[in-house]
């Protein structure tokens, strides 16, 4: 379950920032700010619902095959495709997803891209192991793609 925690001046600025008239996406069209959000708050959801499957090809979806995501150690990955392989190995390495909270701190616009920024916690398990929770913080770049599809360009994970 996706939670949300706002303040009451940093959710105004986002929100008022994001539903910036004068905004054009990569077609030089005014994106429509709320189908924005939506689809950007159905990929945090989605992603979620990804790493309890185990779903390395569903997490990368949402990037771009350029996008470059950075781990919480500094380790980087570019493309898509790498961004799956590295959610495998994870996978092998991390345990099952047992529980999990995406918490979305902020959302703003700049130009023709969206700045998400907020944390997570997750609890993973090993077979035979006690739970170990994971926490970290996240800031994504997303941008349209020509099709006008939210893609993530970038998203760096820090620790707490």
């Amino acid at each position: 379950m996706m939670h949300w925690r706002a303040t009451a001046i940093p959710a105004a600025l986002a929100l008022g920032c994001l539903m910036c008239a004068d905004q054009r996406g990569p077609d030089g069209a005014t994106a429509d700010p709320l189908v924005a959000r939506q689809e950007i708050d159905r990929a945090n959801g989605d992603w979620l619902d990804a790493m309890k499957r185990e779903d390395a090809d569903a997490i990368a979806a949402p990037y771009d095959d350029a996008a470059v995501f950075v781990t919480a150690t500094g380790r980087s990955v570019v493309g898509r495709l790498a961004i799956a392989a590295l959610m495998r190995e994870r996978f092998a390495k991390e345990g099952d997803l047992v529980t999990g909270d995406i918490v979305q701190d902020g959302l703003t616009r700049a130009g023709p891209q969206i700045y998400e920024w907020g944390h997570v916690d997750l609890r993973l398990q090993r077979s035979g192991e006690s739970p170990t929770q994971v926490q970290g913080r996240y800031l994504t770049v997303w941008s349209q793609d020509a099709s006008g599809r939210w893609r993530i360009l970038r998203n760096l994970s820090l620790p707490f």
